[in-house]
């Protein structure tokens, strides 16, 4: 097959305009990935993988130099495998030879562009009355490549397996669990070259069914909408299926999957052509994911097409003639009445609102009406409903009743000043309903007189204070008013007394003892100061060659901690005391000296540690760098849950933030190390209460 025939590029490539929607996901990872990789378990012996160079370099350099497979058994009848086995699945994976793609091309336009964009001679996109075909045709021709190749690939899977980005791994064991790492293979590695994906059929889940199926009814068409975005890591496209009230299944009626354009990718839209407004059709979606695998079809929404009225009421005057009476009055010029049913007058608290029904069934003919309003506040719309139940609404009409009564007193004011001095104000909501604001009120004093510290009036029930450490008072009082349209205000509720940050030095920490243990290990405890919940405490060693290093962070309610070193030697030990809110420091007086001995292997990770912050949220692990590792593998396992490959870093990494966590739950990390001379290192775990 000829390079330069194997397929123009059709207008298809339109849906370039998603471009920015395409990625695969699979790794957590520092650096920006140039291979992205992600798997699904499709069956009880087979797991498919998928992955896709970032970006135009690691495009052609996997094209020239071909992607290596490899498979580690972590997880073996549900137990974890500290010596996982290894397997080489393939190695030098590249496209497949031109002559290979003749026949796919024929059966594929997608497989024919990929082709194209591999083998072909040039390259250019064949419609570029679009925005996007003139940027991407503005772009060079090694870009165009890239993106389309990758973009088409998403839409066939074999066309992906043709061009050395997908692979079927078909021996596998439904009880174990795997990592796949997907190697592209440059004679230099770079990094971000590795992506890692953990995986086994226990995982597998079902493909959902898509979401939130609406359509809109119009005269001799349908609009059907439905929720892309919450599915969008699953299904990257749809087809669309019809059925008329004569058909006895659905038909397929989009040649080509349809997906989100255009920069608001939250909904996807297809407008389809009915042939009258009599016939009833339904019509279903079906979500098409970049494994080649269809979803089960959405809920079902059916419905005719309705012929609109374009004529509109219009309320031209309007006013309270009584305590909740009042009148409205509006013209109505329609060319077809015949086609309106009825009118219907709804009213809403603000003119942006929802408007609820205040009087139904008003004659045609009427241009006039009472309404009876006990709000003070009135928005009022005029609907004209037709036969087919599709409203026409007039423009808002304002209704105020004259008000003398000011709200209800704020109830609930809660105060809390933070370690930088900035006061936290939250309150209960007021319930009126033509409540304006609030206003703040501060003093310095128990006795002095509020001032408002807000210019205007505050829209919601919080608000937020900066006060001054310099200034000499311990203790700011607040208090707060409401006020209403009418601008009516209320008296001011109780007075709430709140506390500043303390500023002052933290006084120097003391030793209290220490213990030197077996192989590196130093036992240390000190004093802190419980009634300072300002103050951070912090270790520092200090090695024999003067290189510090700090071994713990905690607070006022940690004073003992076991520190282990990798070497024999002397190494002194200081506390520091820092205030939060200056960042003042004092340090211990009497650093303690201590001798070592260290008699390990060296073949395991050194200085692991968990840090638990309970009012952050998280937990914070940390290590000692191992001269040997080329990267670092973490695994998590949280109460009786089974053991879960959690994290690959690379050498230069030493600590990690675990944010998903529960309280009252007990955690095991454990980690490995990678040496280079090839393999993994004994484990070390440590297990972590939070």
């Amino acid at each position: 097959m000829d390079g330069k025939n194997i397929l123009k590029i059709k207008n298809i490539i339109l849906g370039l305009a998603l471009l920015s929607t395409v990625s695969l996901s699979g790794q957590n990872a520092l650096q920006e990935p140039n291979v992205r990789v992600r798997a699904i378990a499709s069956d009880p012996g087979t797991i498919r993988l998928r992955w896709a160079p970032a970006n135009p370099g690691a495009w052609s350099d996997g094209i020239k130099y071909g992607y290596t497979i490899e498979r580690y058994t972590l997880i073996k009848d549900s137990i974890y495998q500290p010596q996982p086995d290894k397997a080489i699945l393939k190695q030098s994976l590249k496209p497949v030879p031109l002559s290979g793609w003749e026949k796919p091309s024929e059966e594929s336009d997608y497989a024919a562009v990929i082709a194209q964009a591999i083998y072909g001679d040039d390259f250019e996109l064949s419609n570029t009355s679009s925005t996007v075909g003139q940027i991407i045709n503005q772009s060079n021709e090694l870009n165009q490549r890239f993106a389309t190749s990758i973009f088409m690939a998403e839409y066939d899977f074999k066309a992906a397996q043709l061009a050395g980005w997908a692979y079927i791994d078909p021996s596998t064991d439904e009880k174990n669990q795997y990592l796949y790492r997907v190697i592209l293979e440059r004679p230099r590695k770079q990094p971000g070259d590795t992506a890692v994906v953990f995986l086994g059929y226990k995982d597998r889940q079902e493909l959902p069914e898509p979401l939130e199926l609406n359509a809109i009814w119009g005269n001799e068409h349908v609009m059907l909408f439905w929720n892309y975005e919450l599915l969008s890591s699953v299904y990257h496209s749809y087809h669309v299926e019809r059925k008329s009230s004569a058909d006895h299944s659905f038909i397929r009626i989009t040649t080509l999957p349809v997906t989100a354009m255009g920069e608001n990718k939250q909904l996807i839209f297809y407008t389809d052509s009915l042939p009258d407004n009599e016939t009833t059709f339904s019509y279903r979606v079906i979500g098409i994911t970049g494994f080649g695998e269809e979803g089960v079809p959405s809920d079902t929404i059916s419905g005719t097409g309705i012929k609109t009225v374009s004529c509109v009421p219009n309320i031209y005057a309007g006013s309270f003639i009584a305590k909740n009476q009042a009148h409205l009055f509006w013209q109505f010029d329609c060319p077809e009445p015949g086609l309106i049913e009825k009118l219907i007058v709804k009213r809403s608290s603000t003119v942006d609102g929802d408007y609820e029904i205040l009087k139904d069934n008003i004659s045609v003919e009427a241009r006039n009406t009472d309404l009876e309003i006990h709000t003070d506040v009135n928005y009022v719309k005029l609907f004209a409903v037709n036969k087919n139940g599709v409203e026409t609404a007039s423009f808002p009409f304002s209704l105020n009743q004259v008000d003398s009564i000011p709200p209800a007193v704020p109830l609930g004011l809660e105060v809390n000043v933070d370690s930088t001095a900035v006061a936290h104000l939250r309150w209960t909501a007021n319930t009126e309903s033509d409540l304006r604001g609030y206003r703040i009120l501060r003093a310095f004093t128990p006795d002095g007189e509020k001032s408002s510290i807000t210019s205007g009036f505050l829209p919601d029930n919080q608000y937020t204070d900066t006060l001054s450490l310099e200034m000499g008072n311990e203790k700011v009082y607040y208090a707060l008013t409401a006020v209403d349209m009418h601008y009516n205000e209320s008296q001011a509720c109780e007075t709430v007394e709140a506390v500043k940050p303390n500023n002052v030095t933290p006084p120097a920490p003391r030793f209290t003892g220490y213990e030197v243990k077996g192989d590196g290990k130093v036992v240390l405890s000190w004093m802190t100061d419980d009634s300072r919940q300002d103050i951070d405490y912090r270790l520092v060693r200090i090695s024999s060659d003067g290189k510090r290093d700090t071994v713990f962070n905690g607070n006022e309610k940690i004073r003992t901690f076991t520190d282990e070193t990798d070497r024999s030697g002397t190494y002194e030990y200081t506390v520091i005391a820092k205030n939060k809110t200056n960042r003042k420091e004092t340090v211990s007086p009497q650093p303690i000296s201590v001798s070592v001995h260290v008699t390990g292997s060296g073949k395991t990770v050194s200085g692991f540690y968990a840090f638990v912050d309970t009012e952050a949220r998280y937990i914070e692990l940390s290590w000692r760098k191992h001269p040997e590792a080329t990267s670092y593998m973490l695994y998590k396992k949280a109460g009786d849950k089974p053991v879960v490959f959690w994290k690959e870093v690379s050498a230069s990494v030493n600590r990690l933030t675990d944010e998903v966590v529960f309280p009252d739950t007990d955690y095991e990390y454990t980690i490995v190390y990678s040496p280079q001379s090839g393999g993994t290192s004994k484990a070390k775990t440590i297990k972590v209460h939070y």
